[in-house]
């Protein structure tokens, strides 16, 4: 096997580990015309040529047991779809627990739809062909009954981003759950984000050039349809979603792109590499007065914006944060355009909620950005409390 194939693999599997999100799970690449997989109860962060095996649809069945089952799923799972080129079985904390309520899980922030897909799906048994129709359609994430959860991307380096994305979403789901709930990206909305951020955005991941404009006309005139489809199962299944927004300003940002946004996004890995200690940062602005501005979305934060709601401050925070913190309305797309407008609309707060997006701060530095990331994500988890 390919040493690049095992280091890759390795690199990453440090990392899953690291963030706790596998405890008994698998990792696997494209190789050939087959996968390279983990091996069972293989230690993540010592990964080594015999910790790797090549399966393919030859030697398949010479496999046993629980391992059989899993690489004949990422197997499924990586064939289904030329765009991927990685995959995984995870079952961090939240998304183990969440998996238990054998429910789908529907987009409650814009990375969920970009990343994930329309709608999370639960698979009704944990086989094979169960796990592939879930996977099905405009969805790279399903939910394994009491098992944790299925996610396939184009690389290993946009799997990490996936899965974090996919544990943070359901520990919001778990959370809110006292709070009155979180608000859902309604289906055309979240397809639109996932075929803007798919077919019109160079991958930062891959590296990989744009798709073909062919291509794109094609996926962006198929999206209307497949969203009916999806607001059908999104109201079969009893969720259903919702979002405060402008329609006709959301077109524009649709049309504009977000090259920028996505870019940005992508180069925060779970918030490791991007040198602001896991505040996840997913981009900085200077405004016309000099003072800078940011978004970003770590894990309590995107817990209160999945909410989308203003939040009361509990006593300890409240000399330094106020006795609330507003919660703007979503916008869909956070274009420059888009995201100008939702400075102006924060006006002269320092820091305030914008729904299914994350927090946005402004300050006179870099350290003070920081700083207000870090207390809003202290401010949120004792809101949680």
């Amino acid at each position: 096997m390919d040493n690049k194939i095992i280091n890759a693999i390795s690199e990453y599997a440090k990392l899953f580990g690291s963030k706790g999100y596998i405890e008994s799970g698998y990792i696997a690449v494209r190789e050939s015309d087959g996968i390279a997989i983990t091996v069972a109860k293989a230690d993540l962060n010592n990964i080594g040529e015999n910790d790797v095996v090549f399966v393919n649809d030859k030697n398949i069945e010479s496999f046993e047991g629980n391992f059989r089952a899993a690489a004949v799923i990422l197997f499924c799972a990586i064939r289904q779809d030329k765009m991927s080129e990685a995959a995984a079985i995870v079952d961090s904390d939240a998304i183990l627990k969440y998996s238990s309520k054998r429910k789908p899980l529907q987009p409650v922030m814009d990375n969920v739809a970009k990343l994930l897909g329309v709608t999370v799906k639960c698979a009704s048994k944990n086989v094979a062909a169960e796990i592939v129709t879930a996977l099905s359609g405009y969805r790279n994430a399903c939910l394994m009954p009491d098992a944790g959860a299925v996610i396939k991307a184009r690389s290993l380096k946009e799997l990490i981003e996936a899965v974090n994305v996919l544990d943070k979403a359901c520990m919001a789901e778990l959370l809110a759950e006292d709070k009155g709930g979180t608000q859902h990206l309604n289906p055309l909305n979240a397809l639109i984000e996932q075929v803007v951020y798919k077919f019109t955005t160079r991958s930062e991941y891959t590296g990989k050039p744009e798709a073909q404009d062919a291509e794109k006309s094609q996926s962006v005139e198929n999206a209307a349809g497949a969203a009916e489809v999806e607001k059908a199962d999104t109201a079969a299944s009893g969720e259903n979603g919702s979002q405060s927004e402008n329609e006709s300003e959301n077109s524009d940002s649709a049309q504009e792109g977000e090259n920028q946004d996505v870019t940005q996004s992508a180069q925060n890995i779970s918030g490791e590499n991007d040198g602001n200690g896991g505040l996840e940062i997913v981009r900085k602005v200077t405004l016309e007065s000099g003072k800078l501005a940011a978004l970003a979305c770590p894990r309590y934060v995107s817990a209160v914006a999945a909410i989308g709601k203003p939040m009361t401050v509990t006593a300890e925070y409240k000399d330094r944060l106020g006795e609330e913190i507003n919660c703007l309305p979503s916008r869909m797309i956070l274009s420059d355009k888009a995201f100008g407008k939702a400075l102006e609309l924060a006006g002269e707060t320092k820091v305030c909620f914008i729904a299914q997006h994350g927090v946005i701060v402004m300050g006179d530095s870099e350290q003070e950005l920081n700083d207000a990331i870090a207390l809003t994500e202290e401010a949120c988890k004792a809101y949680f409390a």
